[in-house]
């Protein structure tokens, strides 16, 4: 009787862990989708919150996105290539090796697009295969107004 006790205790803390870690991809991927609304991102791909940095809304974000999916680089590559381009965004440049890079310009932006496998057993999940890690930065040309910032800097002696 206590074993099952234990064993439903315990399958039901797993539940709701699994249940929480759900809702909060959910409730991220709501908020990333309303502030980046004309930047498609995977389905399947989970937000790596302590890698993610995005300031202002709409058409004026900028900041980095990381992702992993499930999906191959090829297929994140299809993706990317035709999802971003039918949503407004121009293809500037690319370059595809064992990294995938994808350069997009839409309204005075750009959207860097970096596509790449982990190690061997780096990116494995328990459960699933190979992740694929992506990060998405966007930025405004005219963000640095200076090109030396640090001018007459002194750092601090101790």
């Amino acid at each position: 009787m206590i074993r099952a006790c234990a064993v439903i205790l315990l399958l039901g803390v797993l539940t709701g862990c699994s249940t929480f870690s759900d809702r909060y991809q959910d409730d991220t991927k709501l908020i990333i989708s309303y502030l980046l609304y004309d930047l498609p991102l995977p389905e399947s791909s989970e937000i790596q919150k302590s890698q993610t940095v995005i300031l202002g809304t709409g058409a004026g974000w900028a900041g980095r996105i990381a992702l992993s999916a499930g999906q191959s680089p090829a297929e994140l590559l299809k993706y990317f290539s035709t999802s971003t381009v039918g949503s407004g965004w121009t293809m500037t440049a690319s370059t595809v090796s064992d990294q995938i890079i994808l350069v997009f310009e839409k309204e005075s932006r750009v959207a860097t697009i970096e596509i790449f496998r982990n190690s061997f057993l780096e990116g494995v999940s328990m459960f699933g295969g190979r992740e694929t890690d992506v990060t998405i930065s966007v930025h405004h040309p005219n963000a640095i107004q200076s090109q030396s910032p640090f001018d007459g800097y002194q750092a601090p002696t101790r």
